[in-house]
């Protein structure tokens, strides 16, 4: 039976390739240059129809929660990839594995009588009867996982630590020293994903200031069933610090007490008012590349924060831990100063732009400065 379930893969995946991560083939150092980094093609998947949604616009300073979902229900109907009948090694490989399921389906029905079983194991085994159904499995793949049930969650989570978009993500954060600029070690437990100007990007591409001028838009995808509360966090590390000659972190966007879960998505009326409303990207004239780093972050608890939080000079670290708060999902941008960064200083900021140079080094023997400064 076992060269008869081989011979059953070997066939799915002539049926289902795998598809291949998307990574850098043969390429070692830095990523492609930003105009060779496409965004994600914005293809319905397990991933993007069943996220909490938040979407905020600078102007109105609203939310809209209304996620594009899809709903088990609304599925069309499943059909094999072979006929019965067509082909035996299928057939035989089909019935193995309704025959597992149904074993472990009834050992799952002894478990829930006793009362020493724990709620862990009870999930466990339900995963483990379902996990290789060719229909649950197709459902997972296609964006018709029904979340209430774990043997989906698993599915889909597996999908995203395996299958290359995890890998992306903690390659990108450690290249370009998301960690530890902007936090320690983080090891995501939620697909955090940015979408702008209508498309979900990469982690690190770059973008334009007039593309988040009108806002960002941020799709989480939690795991866990029961509702825990988060806070959602948005940072420039590169910000310059004239006086000390390094870099402060300004903060552009914090809401805390965004409760989130699997199967719910929080509503207009139920999320919290932002601490720090968002404020767009704007790196300054003069300036190297800026990494916008977005996270979200458990709670302990829900919490109460003062209004009056300075957005210079934001201290991370300080902020997790004052709050016993733990990243679990991240993603980040990057920007470059354009024109567009003038007008959101005088229509959005009402301040006066900056602008910055490197000073040359000191030449000559009296070690003088030339009369003029290199611009980035």
């Amino acid at each position: 039976m076992a060269g008869v379930v081989w011979q059953y893969w070997l066939y799915c995946q002539t049926i289902y390739p795998a598809e291949p991560a998307p990574v850098w083939r043969g390429r070692s150092g830095p990523p492609p240059p930003p105009h060779l980094v496409h965004p994600r093609a914005h293809l319905p998947n397990s991933h993007e129809m069943h996220r909490s949604r938040l979407l905020v616009r600078p102007c109105s300073r609203l939310f809209s929660t209304s996620a594009p979902t899809r709903s088990a229900s609304a599925a069309p109907a499943y059909r094999p990839p072979v006929e019965p009948g067509v082909l035996p090694a299928f057939d035989a490989a089909v019935d193995y594995i309704a025959r597992d399921r149904q074993q472990k389906l009834e050992r799952l029905e002894q478990l829930r009588k006793d009362a020493g079983a724990t709620e862990t194991q009870l999930e466990k085994l339900e995963v483990e009867a379902w996990s290789n159904d060719p229909e649950t499995r197709w459902r997972a793949k296609n964006g018709f996982a029904d979340f209430s049930k774990p043997v989906y969650r698993h599915l889909v989570e597996r999908a995203w630590r395996n299958e290359g978009d995890l890998a992306i993500l903690m390659q990108r954060v450690t290249q370009m020293n998301v960690i530890p600029d902007v936090v320690g070690d983080i090891y995501p437990e939620i697909d955090l994903r940015i979408q702008v100007a209508g498309e979900t990007i990469e982690p690190g591409v770059f973008t334009l200031p007039a593309q988040t001028r009108e806002g960002i838009e941020v799709s989480a995808q939690v795991f866990h069933a029961e509702e825990k509360l988060y806070t959602l966090l948005l940072v420039d590390p590169d910000v310059p610090d004239e006086l000390n000659a390094t870099f402060t972190t300004y903060a552009h966007w914090l809401i805390p007490n965004i409760p989130l879960s699997a199967t719910t998505s929080p509503t207009l009326s139920s999320l919290p008012p932002s601490t720090l409303p968002y404020l767009p990207p704007h790196p300054q004239n003069g300036t190297p590349y800026h990494r916008y780093t977005l996270l979200l972050l458990s709670q302990p608890s829900a919490l109460s924060l003062p209004s009056e939080i300075k957005r210079r000079g934001f201290d991370v670290r300080a902020f997790v831990n004052q709050h016993g708060l733990e990243p679990k999902g991240v993603s980040f941008f990057r920007q470059l100063w354009d024109r567009d960064v003038s007008a959101i200083y005088k229509e959005v900021l009402h301040k006066p732009e900056p602008r910055f140079a490197r000073r040359l080094p000191k030449e000559g023997k009296d070690e003088q400065r030339p009369p003029k400064y290199e611009l980035y």
